[in-house]
């Protein structure tokens, strides 16, 4: 169904007071005290939780769904304040990304198992890292970037205005972005991985791209497919990390890898196996931090009858 005149009129309106809150908050945040600008963040968070119905709601029906049997209702909804709050802190962090220096952001983050990226790194072929909307997304680039080239694989954001800030932001700290389906944009990840980068890959959400339906939290989630089938057709290595915050505010990174893939010598069914086991290891880590991921995304949104898969 196309959108009405005051619809159009509406969404356009939304985007134009996000820019302006996006331009102005940067703006803001050059002068408070990260301490300060945390808990604006975790109370903007707040706010967002009470005030934005549809997100709340779903983000309460998703974590009944995932864990109502493990977790109580009450608990239900302290994890979904949480994950706004951090969310909040999130886009504060973000803010202020391009004016931390490197000796910063070691301050700030922390690499449990980084041997695993050593190793990886060593086998010369390059290295997929696979991630979630876990944490702080975005930190964890620029800490990985401070130590290997990286490019993330990021899905086209509908304001080319606000996408031209977050790539900006990402590129002061030698971030590459390549906007998914973007002319070269596949050539230029393969190059990244040929001389030896790191490419990052998030895929943990329902986007428009090419995926299969796998096992998430006891139900199918439409899943990308792009990080296992780079994987089998270029021979990279593939790292899984996360990135956590602690209580103090600072952030751990953890790793696993060199992964193993397994191969049967049917592709597509070896790349549909290889999704489902790293939304395993992404499910794992959301068990472990549920109040560090993203609940309100509609992970769920696509149903089997709504798409041709392809494990291409």
């Amino acid at each position: 169904m196309s959108r009405t005149p005051l619809g159009r009129q509406m969404q356009t309106l939304l985007r134009l007071l996000l820019r302006a809150a996006l331009s102005g908050s940067r703006f803001i945040s050059k002068w408070i005290p990260r301490p300060l600008g945390l808990q604006l963040g975790s109370g903007l968070g707040s706010m967002a939780y009470f005030f934005l119905y549809k997100e709340r709601r779903r983000a309460l029906h998703h974590l009944r769904s995932a864990l109502g049997g493990e977790r109580s209702p009450e608990d239900c909804r302290r994890i979904a304040l949480e994950s706004f709050r951090n969310l909040g802190k999130t886009f504060f962090e973000v803010l202020t990304l391009d004016r931390l220096t490197r000796d910063e952001i070691d301050r700030l983050v922390r690499f449990e198992g980084e041997e695993s990226l050593k190793a990886a790194a060593a086998l010369g072929r390059g290295v997929i890292f696979i991630t979630g909307h876990i944490g702080n997304w975005e930190l964890l680039a620029m800490a990985v970037a401070a130590r290997y080239p990286l490019a993330v694989v990021a899905a086209p954001i509908y304001d080319p205005r606000v996408e031209k800030i977050i790539v900006r932001l990402r590129a002061a700290h030698g971030v590459e972005t390549l906007i998914r389906n973007s002319p070269g944009y596949l050539r230029r990840l393969i190059a990244m991985l040929r001389r030896g980068g790191v490419a990052g890959l998030l895929i943990d959400q329902d986007t428009k791209t090419e995926g299969v339906f796998v096992p998430f939290f006891h139900r199918e989630a439409y899943t990308p497919t792009g990080a296992a089938s780079l994987a089998f057709r270029t021979g990279a290595a593939v790292v899984a990390g996360f990135i956590l915050r602690d209580s103090t505010d600072r952030h751990r990174v953890i790793l696993q890898g060199p992964l193993t893939l397994t191969r049967s010598g049917e592709m597509e069914q070896d790349i549909r196996n290889e999704t489902a086991r790293f939304t395993k290891m992404i499910e794992n880590q959301i068990r472990k931090t549920p109040e560090q991921w993203i609940w309100m995304h509609r992970r769920w949104r696509t149903e089997k009858n709504d798409t041709e898969e392809s494990s291409a």
